[in-house]
Formats: structure tokens, C-alpha cells, sequence
């Protein structure tokens, strides 16, 4: 397209520098937007076309289109801010989203999940950039990963069979009405049947007793029924 009838002259080494330059990914946003109103305007678009997609004025459209004329691509760019600068650059945050991604397994790593330590260790392996697990935090919030507490089991640990055991051994005293889930509590030498809770040797000791005695009495009443019911054992 000729350069006359474009709202800013824009060469064909430009366009193809821009052009070029929006199709690195790494580029940054603001940038990049300033990249597009450039293209925009070198295909003919004017200024309130330009300003009813970006959402930008046409004040502000001038003045980046005009510092394009004057300086060219390097013109587009922020000019230094006060204060410390960035540690995570676009490099850090392409890093970031590769390694929070995947498990940490798939990447060679020895544990499941990660955390902000580990993963903050792993980015300065990585990128030598090293960021506080803090701050890290906040940048995985910023980029919409979730931060979390990993919730830990044993269930690889355990023996398929003996749960099976159990769990079937729990439906069975279950079906009988509950007694024999106290059943098999009070099976377990040293437990309370009522809160499963370790009993003392002597408390201990008093059962023994008292189920002794408990017998003892049993046995004398039973002898006494079996007296009176015998044949020739009348009454006075």
C-alpha cells in the first residue's frame, strides 16, 4: 500500500520489522499493543479505527504513532522506571509456566508436588534468577496457578488385601447391630471397648476381677437349680 494514503508513513523494511517483531512471544504486552497500531495504521486504518479496538484515545494513539515517526521501533518501548528494577523478566515467566505446568515427576524430579521452595530452587537452577519463595507466590498468583497445601496419604503404602480384610470384617460386625465392633475392640488386650483408649494394668486387673466373680456367682446359682430340680430333693 502507498505511504501517502496511510495516516503515518510507514517504509516496507518497517512493516516488516514490526511484523517480525509481533511474532515473538516473549513480547511484552504493552509493547506489543503499540507494535499493532503501528501495523494497523501502515494497512490504512485511521485514527478511530484504531482507537475503537485497542480502547485507547486518539490522544494517546497520536503520541505513540508520532514517537514511531521520530525514534522508529526502539521508540515504542517504556523508558526506565525509578526504583528496583524487574527480576523476572519474560525469560523467568516462560520458565515458570514450563516447570508448574507438569508434575514435577515428568521433569525428572524425586517428589510429587511442589513447593514455593522448591520451585523458586528450580527456576534459579534454571534461569539463574533467583526469586524469594514469597514473591514467588505471588507470581504464580498473578499468572492463575492456585497455592495450596497438598493433602498427604498413605493409601500407597497399605496392602490392597489386609484393607480389603478389614474393610469386610467392619461391614460384617456392622450387619450384627454394632455389638461387634465393640467385639472386636474389646478383643484388643489393653483397649476400652467404648473410646478404643489404652487402660491402665491395674484397671485392667479390676476387670479381670470382676468378671471372675461374675462367673463365680453364675456357677453357684446354676449348682442350686440343678439341686432343687434333681429327683428326691423335696421340701420340708
Amino acid at each position: 500500500m502507498d505511504t501517502e494514503t496511510t495516516i503515518i508513513p510507514v517504509t516496507a523494511a518497517q512493516r516488516e520489522a514490526v511484523e517480525r517483531m509481533l511474532r515473538e512471544r516473549a513480547l511484552a504486552p504493552r509493547l506489543r499493543e503499540r507494535l499493532e497500531m503501528v501495523k494497523a495504521a501502515s494497512l490504512g486504518a485511521d485514527w478511530e479505527a484504531i482507537a475503537a479496538w485497542s480502547g485507547r484515545t486518539p490522544r494517546t494513539i497520536r503520541h505513540w504513532l508520532t514517537r514511531f515517526l521520530v525514534g522508529g521501533i526502539p521508540a515504542l518501548t517504556d523508558a526506565p522506571r525509578s526504583g528496583r528494577p524487574r527480576v523476572a523478566d519474560c525469560a523467568y515467566y516462560a520458565a515458570l509456566d514450563h516447570a508448574a505446568e507438569p508434575r514435577p515427576r515428568a521433569l525428572g524430579l524425586p517428589f510429587d508436588a511442589w513447593t514455593s521452595a522448591r520451585l523458586s530452587a528450580y527456576l534459579a537452577e534454571m534461569t539463574g534468577v533467583r526469586i524469594a519463595p514469597g514473591w514467588l507466590r505471588a507470581l504464580l498468583t498473578q499468572q492463575r496457578f492456585c497455592c495450596g497445601r497438598p493433602k498427604h496419604t498413605l493409601a500407597h503404602l497399605q496392602d490392597a488385601d489386609a484393607v480389603a480384610a478389614c474393610e469386610a470384617a467392619i461391614a460384617e460386625a456392622e450387619k450384627k447391630g454394632g455389638s461387634g465392633i465393640g467385639a472386636l475392640r474389646t478383643a484388643l488386650p489393653g483397649r476400652d471397648a467404648s473410646r478404643d483408649q489404652s487402660v491402665s494394668r491395674q484397671a485392667m486387673a479390676s476387670h479381670r476381677q470382676a468378671a471372675t466373680d461374675r462367673v463365680g456367682r453364675s456357677e453357684s446359682a446354676g449348682d442350686g437349680l440343678r439341686q432343687r430340680g434333681e429327683p428326691g430333693a423335696g421340701t420340708d
